[in-house]
């Protein structure tokens, strides 16, 4: 990257931003949403999720009981310039077809840059989220609870995501976290593995629902959409998001649908109730565990 172009960015002369976050449980089909949205007219995106970043700002370390959990007041002024410089200047050493005048149009003539983050561990960075880009939207993707643990379940011991080391508690029933950390979590760990992926996915639920609930801003700012309804009625689906962040719909977006592409995360072919073939039993244990709460989703999106 040129080093002028560089120096600008860490200077923090930086366009303002216009951000549309995915906020979603794990293995809710947040992947295969995002790799539509990123078809969109203009938007800026990563690859995939923005860990490393959200990491390199708030490690674990940082913290006496490690979690995904990020407080507001952990976000000062120069944290959030830092962070902001470092998200623009990451996205644009990975977008290889960044044309010079995209530059300039962006940084000299204040262009909003229309930035797109699908990071599942943002249902736990909402203070934060608020505090850094108080103008951003949100979509809330919900899934079936059944079909998101029964994933989890697939997923824990699969060796394909990250296994995050924890501090365990002795006669804990698991020796690695899969996917991201509820604050809380060393009070479940002597549990089953169904029992514990059924907290994880409402923890997950309910910093988001309880944030739709208490905050009438955020309300405001947020649509919920269903999986099921995506993977039903796509082009339908796509039209009420373009409509809610005036994103503008491409051919790439509909010819993605079109194709029956599935996401990078999955983990075996896509199937209508999947879960009662992979893990009928462990959804029976844990079902009054999670309907309350299939109940207050279904809701949402119906």
């Amino acid at each position: 990257m040129n080093e002028k172009i560089k120096k600008i960015i860490l200077g923090n002369i930086s366009p303002p931003f216009h951000p549309i976050f995915i906020l979603s449980a794990p293995r809710s089909g947040s992947s295969y949403f995002y790799e539509i949205l990123r078809g969109m007219q203009n938007v800026w995106s990563f690859e995939k999720e923005n860990d490393p970043l959200w990491f390199q700002f708030f490690p674990y370390q940082r913290l006496e009981v490690p979690s995904d959990y990020i407080d507001g007041s952990e976000c000062t002024r120069k944290i959030i310039n830092s962070f902001k410089s470092q998200l623009l200047l990451k996205n644009i050493q990975t977008r290889r077809n960044t044309r010079k005048q995209d530059f300039l149009d962006h940084f000299l003539q204040r262009k909003p840059i229309l930035y797109l983050e699908k990071t599942i561990a943002n249902c736990f960075h909402l203070d934060a989220l608020e505090k850094i880009f108080p103008n951003a939207l949100y979509i809330y993707m919900v899934r079936d609870g059944r079909a998101c643990i029964s994933s989890m379940l697939e997923g824990w011991n699969s060796g394909f995501f990250w296994k995050r080391p924890l501090p365990f508690p002795e006669h804990s029933t698991v020796s690695h976290w899969t996917y991201p950390i509820p604050p809380g979590w060393q009070n479940v760990v002597r549990q089953t593995l169904p029992e514990i992926c059924a907290w994880s996915w409402m923890e997950h639920n309910r910093y988001v629902l309880e944030r739709l609930q208490g905050n009438e801003m955020f309300h405001s700012k947020c649509m919920a959409i269903s999986y099921e309804y995506l993977l039903a009625e796509p082009q339908h689906i796509l039209e009420k998001v373009a409509d809610f962040t005036n994103l503008t719909i491409t051919p790439e977006c509909i010819q993605y649908i079109e194709n029956k592409n599935t996401s990078w995360t999955t983990l075996s072919a896509p199937k209508v109730d999947k879960w009662k073939e992979k893990n009928p039993e462990a959804i029976e244990q844990i079902l009054p565990q999670i309907t309350p709460m299939l109940e207050q989703l279904e809701s949402l999106v119906s």
